[in-house]
């Protein structure tokens, strides 16, 4: 697994990843502080840490909006190279377990997408400190809505790389992200958002007292179960196939 992550690496060096990952989290940070301070009298109460409201903004916009596209392009980018001059069939004859190379392909997205959260992180704080915000910084628990918003991407990673795997053409997993993101805002406010992986990651980054969740055990039990399944099949499926 080591090695298949080694070339995995390798294989995105040329993909100047370094833009989507700068691009993404900034534009989630400048949406996020700007509708915050646009509206700072409506989000602040007496006793609100300024910090977890503006932070209430970036899981808005990242969670539903920027980081479900992302994960999409990330998807896309590992499968790029192997539906390029038959990559695929090269791949699968190789004496490599099947299952290997699927779960190697997800796990370079999980850390392609700790790294945006990382970076996001990084812009979140400077930028606050830049525009003003005096009071102290809750870091941990913000800490722990950056890590909830990773564990909630993983039925998303699956489901798109599924889909990126069969799809020979870069746009089509791309074209399924922005479409189904379009609506992510409007059912996260219904039961089926707890379902839909397009929103779990906003539930997810969401202090509790902006969440749309009733049930929290509800919703990780959902994460959860969504996720065993989407592995199985993806797993299954690719272990099927001799080429594709």
């Amino acid at each position: 697994m080591k090695n298949i992550l080694f070339v995995e690496r390798l294989k995105l060096k040329r993909s100047k990843l370094w833009i989507i990952y700068l691009m993404g989290p900034l534009l989630g940070v400048l949406l996020a502080y700007t509708n915050f301070f646009k509206n700072y009298n409506l989000f602040m109460n007496p006793g609100d840490n300024p910090w977890i409201e503006a932070w209430t903004q970036a899981a808005l916009f990242m969670g539903p909006f920027v980081l479900p596209i992302m994960v999409g392009i990330y998807a896309a980018l590992v499968c790029r190279g192997e539906h390029v001059g038959g990559g695929w069939k090269q791949l699968l004859a190789l004496p490599i377990k099947h299952s290997d190379i699927f779960i190697g392909k997800f796990l370079t997205v999980v850390r392609m997408v700790i790294i945006t959260m990382v970076i996001l992180i990084i812009f979140f704080v400077g930028a606050g400190y830049v525009l003003g915000l005096k009071e102290n910084i809750p870091i941990f628990t913000i800490l722990g809505y950056l890590v909830r918003g990773i564990l909630a991407c993983l039925p998303l990673i699956l489901l798109q790389l599924i889909i990126s795997i069969r799809a020979k053409s870069f746009g089509i997993p791309l074209a399924v992200s922005i479409v189904f993101t379009l609506p992510a805002i409007i059912i996260a406010n219904t039961p089926l958002g707890q379902i839909y992986p397009w929103t779990q990651p906003m539930l997810a980054m969401s202090p509790e007292d902006e969440s749309p969740i009733q049930s929290y055990f509800l919703f990780y039990t959902l994460l959860i179960g969504s996720f065993i399944i989407l592995l199985f099949y993806g797993v299954r499926s690719f272990m099927k196939r001799d080429t594709i």
